[in-house]
Parts: structure tokens; C-alpha cells; sequence
């Protein structure tokens, strides 16, 4: 079930697009918000000749701080009206460290983190977007990435699983139960899986337990053919007009950043269609 639902927001063009969705999310489930407004309070410039910071450095934190303050006023006057037992949207700082590895923290009591892809900042050279990496692999719980312009309404039509027998594939199918048991379609996609009978019977498997939790599953096994994991899962959902894509988050920690897999990665920079995304 879904009781808490975290949205942190920093700032960015997809704090209001995130907050409406997660209104709707609460309203129709039945759960309690947690909106956080994240203040970064970037590492002072040092004096040219002593290794001390600037000393108008309090000044320069306090123009974020009122910033910040005015868009959880904002965000505050937008859920007045709602009643649904959402939380006061609360002010956190990020003092020395980056926005998103404090959202993570700050939502390990939630049952899901809800964030709008526009919000998500700027990618790197290799197309590796940090922000949903710390977020997705440090927060420990299923991030609902939603698409500039789309919205999830309730109840879903349908919903796509992109299968692998994984751990995170697993999680996430575990954490998307509460929109798979409404939706009135839930499509299993697999490919490139073994040959040997051990993959059918695991599918098989995969179904009897989403049967088992009242959710009909349809099984859609195939070759990818040299084309990529992601622009199939994305042709799938969109041909069948699927509201919700569940996925495995994968990565894996590079030192001190984490690194996102590449059908990760892909779904996250192509779709234009939700991800409930799990590590």
C-alpha cells in the first residue's frame, strides 16, 4: 500500500509538475504527503591568501534560504485546499553536498519518492543524470519518474513490466503491486531470455505470484534483434498505449558517484512515459 509518498523538490521547472502528480497519487490512494524543499548551500569561496572562507559567506546562504523559503510558501498555498492529511512541506538544507543525496536521505521513511524528469538537472558527457542515480541508488526506495507534460491518471489502463530475473526487476515489480492490482491490463515483456525451459518456468513462475496478488499478467517474450533493450520497452509501451513503465533501477557505485545501467539510463533519457523505477 501506498501511505507516504516523499517530493523532494529544489527549485527546478519540475517542483509544481511533480507535486500535482503526487497529489493525485495521495488523493486516489489514500496517503499522507511529504514534501520536501531542498535549499543547496554551495561550499564557500576561499580568501585568496588564508585558508578561510569569505566572510559574507552567511549572507550569501541566506539569499538560498529565502529563496527557498518562498517556494515552500508556494508550495504550501497549493496544498491548503487539498485534503488528503498531507504533511507541511518542510525546508532542508543540503550544506556542502548535492540536493539529490539529501532527498535520498531525507526519504527512506516513505514508501515511494515521486520527482518529475524535468526536474532532474543536467546529464554528463556519457548521459549519465546524476541526480536520479543518488537518488534511485541510495534512497533504497521505488522513484516515480514522471515525464514533463504526462500525467498518471487513476485507475491505470495499463501497465508494462520490463522483466529480467533480477533482483531489482524483482523489487520493482514488489513496489509497483499497488498500481498493478488497479490497472486494468499488466504486460510482462522479456527478451532475449534462455533457451532452456528454466525461462519459461520462471516466467510462468513471475505470473502465479502477480496472480496470487490479483493482478492478470500477459506474457511478451521475444528476440531483440539487435536493437536496443530500451527502444523496445518504449515501442511496446507506447504502441499499447501503457500508462506506467516498471523497471529495475540498475547501477552500481564508481568510487564516490553512482553509476546508472544503460537501459537505466536510456529509459530515463528517451520516455515519455512514466517509470516506477526500483533498486
Amino acid at each position: 500500500m501506498l501511505k507516504d509518498i516523499a517530493v523532494p523538490m529544489t527549485g527546478g521547472r519540475g517542483d509544481e509538475h511533480a507535486l500535482e502528480v503526487s497529489l493525485s497519487l495521495a488523493q486516489y490512494f489514500g496517503a499522507c504527503l511529504s514534501p520536501l524543499q531542498i535549499v543547496e548551500l554551495p561550499e564557500p569561496p576561499y580568501n585568496a591568501w588564508a585558508f578561510i572562507p569569505d566572510p559574507g559567506i552567511n549572507e550569501f546562504h541566506d539569499r538560498f534560504r529565502a529563496m527557498a523559503a518562498k517556494l515552500a510558501d508556494k508550495a504550501r498555498a497549493r496544498l491548503k485546499a487539498e485534503r488528503n492529511g498531507h504533511h507541511d512541506v518542510r525546508v532542508v538544507e543540503a550544506l556542502y553536498t548535492n540536493a539529490w543525496k539529501v532527498a535520498a536521505r531525507e526519504s527512506l521513511y516513505s514508501d515511494m519518492v515521486v520527482v518529475s524528469l524535468a526536474g532532474l538537472g543536467r546529464v554528463d558527457e556519457q548521459g549519465q543524470p546524476r541526480e536520479i542515480a543518488s537518488l534511485l541508488l541510495q534512497a533504497g526506495r521505488p522513484v516515480l519518474v514522471v515525464p514533463e507534460k504526462a500525467s498518471l491518471a487513476m485507475p491505470l489502463t495499463r501497465a508494462v513490466i520490463a522483466w529480467r530475473p533480477t533482483r531489482e526487476a524483482t523489487r520493482a515489480v514488489h513496489d509497483a503491486l499497488p498500481f498493478l492490482r488497479i490497472a486494468k491490463f499488466v504486460d510482462i515483456l522479456i527478451y532475449d531470455s534462455e533457451s532452456d525451459a528454466s525461462a519459461d518456468e520462471h516466467l510462468e513462475a513471475l505470473r502465479g505470484h502477480l496472480d496470487h496478488h490479483g493482478v492478470k499478467a500477459k506474457i511478451h517474450s521475444q528476440k531483440s534483434s539487435g536493437i536496443d533493450i530500451a527502444s523496445l520497452i518504449l515501442s511496446h509501451a507506447k504502441r499499447t498505449g501503457a500508462d506506467l513503465i516498471v523497471a529495475g533501477g540498475y547501477g552500481h557505485s564508481r568510487l564516490l558517484e553512482w553509476i546508472l545501467g544503460g537501459v537505466t539510463r536510456e529509459l530515463l533519457a528517451t520516455t515519455s512515459i512514466p517509470l516506477l523505477l526500483s533498486n
